[in-house]
Parts: structure tokens; C-alpha cells; sequence
């Protein structure tokens, strides 16, 4: 076969493969690996398409992480989720395809990572808070909520674009390093929206509820799973209206907002996590994702 790369790969990647894969490469497949992207940002997301009708199954491994491929209208596609901490540098990305043939194809190439342009601010919280900066109540709820954002489910449950869970003022950013208190240092690992107390709070796409419950830190949580390891997360709320194993469609109403755990005013906290990665919401909406 010919193994024909996007000229959005770079010329070292393009090399890369020929001196590398097209000796293992079946003369009877076809397959075709593009990046939809020049560089991620930390705390981003990345895709990277695979195509070719010969294509049955792919890996994709980068910053010693493996990242689950899944089918598309015309091959499959791997999210590339980035840290928030990741190291500003270019890494290597290894994609290991089987076609039909059976053979394994292993493609190298590299990609860069850039600077998140993360914001700090000072935080202060009243003393009857102040328990919930403890190490290990942080460590006891990150441990529950990386458990619910742990399994990777092969369905698609989303079919459009995402869309914000509720119209309100923008709070912290996703990624902002806080002080709280003078000194207790914490990184922000979601979009904070302000919104008056009650305000409807809607799915942002179709998926599953995994997780409807109260946490210390969280307060009042929502979880939905929206398949291919993609999670998104709905806190600080005053009701939730959902609950666990439940099917939601996007913009279905799931709760309102509060100031429940962790919280100095009525807003919603909105993550979403990939892959485990907890990535920036704001910039994961405007993504072009395959179809």
C-alpha cells in the first residue's frame, strides 16, 4: 500500500513514516492519519483522524498516556487530551493500526504542546469552610470523582454541538491557580459560571447520569457520561432533578444553581473530563468533533 499523511503533518512526521512504517505496511490497505490541529494547549484537546476503509482498529500513546481510538464515518478518531501541567514541549505520538489484513501498522510522529495562559487569584473562604482544604478531604473527593470519570464507554451518546448548561456571567476559568485562605494553593479544574440561585442548569450534550449526589467539596453534583471517555460534571448546585443511569438529552434540565460545598456565592462549577483528563469546557464546546 501507499500510507498518504495530511500535509498538515509536518515534514519530520511525513519522514518519520516512511523510514518506519511503510516496510510493515500490507499492500492491499489504505489508510490515511491527519492532525486537526498545529499545537494543544494545556488543558486542551486534540484530534487526530484516522481514515481508510481498510482500517479496523487503532491506539493512539503520547505523554505516557494510552488514548482510545473510536469509529467515525470514514475511519476513527483518538482525542488527544492534554494536562493542565503537562510540560510546555514537543512529545511523541506513537498510533499503532490494524487493517483488515491483520498486520500491525505503528505510525510516529510528534506534536507540541503550548502554554495554557492559566490565571491566579486570591480566594478567601469563611471559617465554618475552611475543613474543605484539607489534603485529604481534597484527596477523597478527587479519588470519587476520577473513579466516576475512569471507565471509557464505546457509545456516542452526543450528536451535537455542545452547548453552555446555563446564560450567566463567567466566573474562574478553567485552570486558575488559587490561593486560599493565604496559603493553601489549589488548581481550578473547571469553568465557573455565576448565575442567581435556582437557575435552571441543562445538560451541555445527550448522555448518561453516572453520579447525582452530595460531596463535600462539590456540594450538590451531576456526572454524565457522554461516551468515548468524555464526562461532564455539574457542581455547587441547590437541587439536582437526575439520577444515576438515567439518559439525558442535551439541554434537558438537571438541576439548579447553588453555593452547595466549597462555594463563597450562588454559580455552577462545570468540568469535563477526557480520557481522566480533566480539560478546559469552554475550549472542548468549540471543538470540531468527528462524526
Amino acid at each position: 500500500m501507499s500510507l498518504k499523511i495530511s500535509k498538515t503533518v509536518c515534514k519530520m512526521a511525513w519522514l518519520a513514516l516512511v523510514l518506519l512504517a511503510v516496510p510493515r505496511v500490507a499492500a492491499a490497505d489504505s489508510i490515511s492519519v491527519r492532525f486537526a490541529f498545529t499545537l494543544i494547549h494545556q488543558g486542551q484537546v486534540g484530534v487526530v483522524l484516522i481514515t481508510g476503509t481498510d482500517l479496523t482498529s487503532a491506539t493512539a500513546t503520547a505523554m505516557g498516556h494510552d488514548y482510545a481510538c473510536f469509529p467515525v464515518t470514514q475511519g476513527t478518531a483518538c482525542l488527544l487530551a492534554v494536562p493542565m501541567d503537562q510540560p510546555i514541549r514537543d512529545y511523541p505520538l506513537s498510533i499503532v493500526m490494524i487493517p483488515k489484513s491483520g498486520s500491525v501498522i505503528t505510525w510516529n510522529s510528534t506534536f507540541t504542546v503550548a502554554a495554557g495562559q492559566f490565571i491566579s487569584e486570591i480566594v478567601t473562604l469563611p471559617g465554618n469552610l475552611a475543613y474543605l482544604l484539607r489534603d485529604d478531604v481534597e484527596a477523597n473527593e478527587n479519588a470519587r470523582l476520577a473513579s466516576a470519570y475512569s471507565m471509557i464507554t464505546p457509545t456516542r451518546y452526543w450528536e451535537n454541538k455542545w452547548v453552555l448548561p446555563l446564560v450567566g456571567a463567567p466566573g474562574s476559568p478553567f485552570g486558575t491557580k488559587r490561593l486560599y485562605n493565604g496559603s493553601i494553593a489549589r488548581r481550578h479544574a473547571g469553568q465557573d459560571m455565576h448565575a442567581a440561585l435556582g437557575t435552571p442548569v441543562l445538560a451541555a450534550a445527550s448522555g448518561r447520569v453516572v453520579l447525582s449526589r452530595q460531596m463535600d467539596i462539590h456540594g450538590n453534583s451531576i456526572v454524565i457520561d457522554h461516551g468515548w471517555g468524555i464526562y461532564s460534571e455539574y457542581a455547587h448546585l441547590s437541587r439536582r432533578y437526575v439520577v444515576p443511569g438515567q439518559l439525558v438529552s442535551q439541554g434537558d434540565v438537571i438541576g439548579l444553581s447553588g453555593s452547595s460545598g466549597r462555594s463563597t456565592g450562588p454559580h455552577i462549577h462545570w468540568e469535563v473530563s477526557v480520557d481522566g483528563i480533566m480539560t478546559d469546557p469552554t475550549a472542548f464546546m468549540q471543538l470540531a468533533l468527528p462524526s
